[in-house]
């Protein structure tokens, strides 16, 4: 006589290739984005010290530029000197 037990192991014996080559592809696809993830994750932290890097800078022409206009305009004739 066959039990409900049976028919467990034998449904789990059972498994069709597809099955495994399905999930083998699944798994695959599951570490190639994990992979793409993991290199738009390392992009981003280069663009976001690159970005940090150019901020930097313009700070110090926008600071360099101000100095430059000031002194331009204390040279003028008739400036004030303080």
């Amino acid at each position: 006589m066959t039990t409900s037990s049976d028919y467990a192991d034998s449904s789990a014996q059972a498994a069709p290739a597809d099955m495994n080559l399905q999930t083998d592809e699944a798994k695959a696809t599951v570490e190639e984005i994990k992979a793409e993830n993991a290199a738009l994750k390392e992009a981003d932290q280069t663009a976001e010290a690159q970005a940090a890097e150019v901020v930097e800078q313009a700070r110090q022409l926008d600071e360099v530029a101000e100095e430059l206009l000031e002194e331009l305009t204390a040279m003028q004739p008739g400036a004030e000197h303080a």
